[in-house]
């Protein structure tokens, strides 16, 4: 047997040094006393390529579709001097949800496709690097001070974060997330990797542990 060997068994972990993979993106690797974790972007995979591509076409045509219908209008009440039609706070509230959500989308798309992030456990401290539009952010966490791994529900950065639910350690009463880039199965599949690696629980946001 070759001295890494990758495992597609969705969470666990092989032996010390082997490489365990969670889906084609996302790498776990053990070493003597830590954990290094990889997400890889989503834009290296084909398949996801073509869905970010088909999201952005389907935000730029909804936008053109909004935007040929409030131009009229505009237009419209504009010529007239009133707005009987639709309101005018509803109709600036439109204008701007179709012209500022539009544009925050696709931003949002091309963060997720090329965000990745390294977490790196170690024997003192936990090192959480996240890079996006070209900009490594690093967050070191000594272990003494690391309580817990949350799974939560709480609208935590990044913004452009795909996921619903969101994983973060906490860390003197503060959540810091991590694995934004990842879907929520990856998410518990990390999660228990860090518990495991810790010896720190991962809770969720009423305070029930989540096992293997």
């Amino acid at each position: 047997m070759s001295e890494r060997q990758t495992s597609r068994n969705g969470d666990g972990l092989g032996g010390a040094g082997t490489v365990s993979s969670v889906g084609p993106r996302i790498l776990i690797q053990p070493w003597p006393g830590g954990l290094r974790i990889e997400i890889r972007p989503l834009v290296r995979s084909r398949a996801w390529r073509r869905r970010l591509s088909a999201g952005g076409v389907i935000v730029m045509a909804a936008a053109l579709f909004g935007m040929a219908r409030l131009v009229p209008m505009w237009e419209s009440s504009l010529r007239r001097g009133n707005f009987n039609d639709l309101p005018l706070p509803v109709l600036v509230f439109l204008t701007l949800a179709v012209g500022i959500s539009a544009p925050l989308t696709l931003v949002g798309l091309a963060a997720l496709a090329f965000a990745e992030e390294t977490v790196e456990v170690g024997r003192e401290e936990l090192v959480i690097r996240t890079t996006a539009f070209e900009k490594t952010r690093t967050t070191r966490i000594p272990l003494e001070e690391l309580e817990c791994w949350r799974e939560t529900y709480l609208p935590l950065p990044p913004w452009w974060s795909w996921s619903v639910k969101r994983l973060a350690a906490r860390s003197r009463g503060r959540l810091v997330p991590i694995a934004g880039g990842a879907g929520p199965r990856e998410k518990r599949a990390i999660g228990l990797a860090l518990a495991r690696a810790t010896d720190r629980p991962l809770v969720g946001d009423f305070g029930r542990r989540r096992n293997p």
